[in-house]
């Protein structure tokens, strides 16, 4: 059985090279990889059937799949695929399109989870620029940077206070992660009823994983987050984006309501969350004007802002087929009958 599954939402053609190099040059080599190319027209499939990337997709175990044409349902998709596979693989590694593994970086993780009983694995990552060359990296928490361990067992407790309480994602994103089988059946999907912790394709699945399972953080700096002009997070009046800031005081108010966070650290969250939104979108925006009132009218007691931000959050998720309920359930219809 194939070690490790790794799952491409590919895009953008223009770094493909260098991350095809990248797991080209891996260690270990027990891994395969499905690409679902939503690239425009498909550009990204006729590369690779023209011979673009020569031996590097030559010599991996590459299987290429048409995309859903969004970023958000593309990952779903991936895991749809991996699901439904007839020889699921213990471990699976999301690999953005524009980002750098090194050559180490499968090895140390499946170390990593030699016990069996994380979640999901996370290592350090460098930050660059359009280049894939390391210039800095995120700070880390105290309990972390303290720690005299190489790979950092981290629980809920830990999980939720250092990340949802001060709104910062100091773990990455999917590709300097990998989880395993039993992690991955936490990626979260659109609340029909409910808060979740839905709505960052990232920090969203660590925290709904990180409920049931510990992770661990290894310290090592294994790969490269690319930072430029195209990244889709950078459409600020997309529903998408405004979705990524409103998120955090979802997780908040969701975490509060499990007794995950204090009084004290949801109501911080939710501070952080206006004053950031504030100085992103100002008072201009309808979306974020309904949202500052409801903090407004609802803020001085928790409960009845749960209460009031659940009802307004469900349907503006609802109202975009990339966060709406109904479209995750009929995707996952097309492509199981599709494989």
């Amino acid at each position: 059985m194939t070690r490790i599954t790794t799952l491409i939402p590919a895009y953008k053609p223009d770094y493909l090279g260098e991350m095809f190099l990248g797991l080209k040059r891996q260690s270990v080599k027990d891994f395969r990889v499905i690409l679902s190319d939503d690239s425009e027209g498909g550009a990204i499939t006729d590369m690779i059937r023209d011979g673009r990337f020569g031996p590097l997709q030559q010599e991996l175990n590459l299987t290429v799949v048409p995309g859903p044409r969004n970023a958000r349902r593309n990952h779903q998709h991936l895991i749809d695929l991996y699901q439904a596979g007839a020889e699921r693989s213990p471990f699976v590694h999301f690999m953005l399109d524009d980002d750098v593994v090194f050559p180490d970086f499968y090895k140390t993780h499946l170390e990593a989870h030699a016990g069996g009983k994380y979640a999901v694995s996370v290592s350090a990552r460098w930050l660059s620029q359009g280049d894939s060359r390391p210039a800095w990296s995120l700070p880390l928490p105290k309990f972390v940077t303290t720690s005299p361990m190489r790979a950092v067992p981290v629980n809920a407790k830990q999980l939720f206070t250092s990340v949802v309480a001060p709104c910062e994602n100091w773990l990455g994103e999917l590709t300097n992660m990998v989880w395993s089988a039993s992690g991955i059946r936490h990626y979260p999907k659109p609340p029909a009823s409910g808060l979740s912790y839905y709505g960052l394709l990232d920090i969203s699945a660590v925290l709904e994983a990180g409920k049931h399972q510990p992770l661990v953080f290894v310290r090592d700096h294994l790969s490269v987050f690319r930072q430029h002009a195209e990244q889709t997070t950078r459409g600020v009046k997309s529903h998408g984006h405004r979705v990524t800031m409103l998120v955090w005081a979802a997780c908040a108010l969701h975490a509060w309501k499990e007794k995950r966070l204090t009084d004290q650290e949801a109501a911080q969250a939710i501070g952080i969350t206006v004053q950031r939104c504030l100085k992103l979108y100002g008072e201009a925006d309808e979306v974020m004007n309904q949202f500052y009132t409801i903090v407004q009218h609802q803020g001085t007691s928790l409960a009845r802002l749960h209460e009031a931000f659940t009802a307004w959050w469900l349907p503006l998720l609802a109202s975009h087929h990339s966060t709406a309920p109904a479209t995750y359930a009929a995707a996952r219809v097309e492509e199981a009958v599709a494989t």
